[in-house]
């Protein structure tokens, strides 16, 4: 073909005939500048293509994520909302709303637990990586982002919920409380650990309870804490809720 070109452009200024020269030269351009731009469509549909297909594989990784840190977060929920009601239990007998029982140690002792949430993270970091973000759409984009960044406000909130324990809580029981470490403390751990203990149980100084105020602070931060977790897991729950609906779609 290049061959052709040439010979027919030799000819045309052998016979000189420069005007049909020159008419033929430009529509030569032309036909090279289509060419080239039909060229480049094409390998940008390849490209798109590839892009969209690694796409939508990459949606189905993170829709596998997603579903797993459902499982994590509702799990996490619900053990909070039982240290929730584990603090309020303890502090209406602080109120003597209702009379100190054997319950208080296992309320008591529940409250040290702390909480982390591990999200599976292979999706967006290999979207991330082959920078197929900016390639989403625009709402899907907002809710996935979002819910990332939701994720870091989460950790904030747990690491000052388990600093709280580590430094407060815990180390407050320890000092004046450890009779809930017995066997008559009915919490899972707790119970089997000690249950072949011989030495005689007491039960916690329900004058010193009731009237420690420090102790009661801490319940209230604790009821506090664990509320303001909950409200972060259920919020995480519903973003990612609102992810895989839009996948599906």
């Amino acid at each position: 073909m290049i061959k052709l070109f040439r010979r027919i452009r030799q000819n045309l200024l052998s016979e000189g005939k420069t005007g049909q020269y020159l008419k033929y030269a430009i529509g030569e351009i032309v036909l090279v500048v289509i060419g080239i731009l039909i060229a480049l469509g094409i390998n940008n549909w390849n490209e798109r293509n590839k892009l969209n297909q690694s796409i939508v594989e990459h949606l189905e990784i993170l829709k596998k994520d997603l579903n797993e840190d459902q499982i994590q977060l509702r799990e996490l929920k619900n053990s909070l909302t039982e240290r929730k009601q584990a603090a309020d239990s303890a502090l209406f007998q602080m109120m003597t709303i209702r009379p100190t029982d054997i319950q208080l140690k296992k309320y008591l002792i529940m409250l040290y637990q702390e909480f982390k949430f591990s999200p599976n993270t292979n999706a967006i970091e290999t979207i991330n990586q082959s920078n197929e973000i900016p390639a989403l759409n625009n709402e899907l984009r907002t809710v996935v982002l979002d819910y990332y960044a939701l994720i870091e406000r989460t950790k904030e909130r747990e690491h000052i919920s388990n600093t709280q324990i580590q430094t407060k809580y815990e180390p407050y029981l320890n000092e004046h409380y450890p009779v809930i470490f017995q066997k008559n403390n009915q919490w899972g751990f707790i119970s089997e650990y000690y249950k072949k203990d011989p030495r005689p149980v007491s039960m916690i100084d329900a004058e010193k309870f009731l009237k420690d105020k420090t102790l009661e602070t801490l319940l209230v931060s604790r009821y506090y804490q664990c509320s303001s977790l909950e409200t972060f897991y259920e919020e995480l729950i519903t973003a990612s809720d609102k992810i895989l609906n839009m996948i599906e779609k």
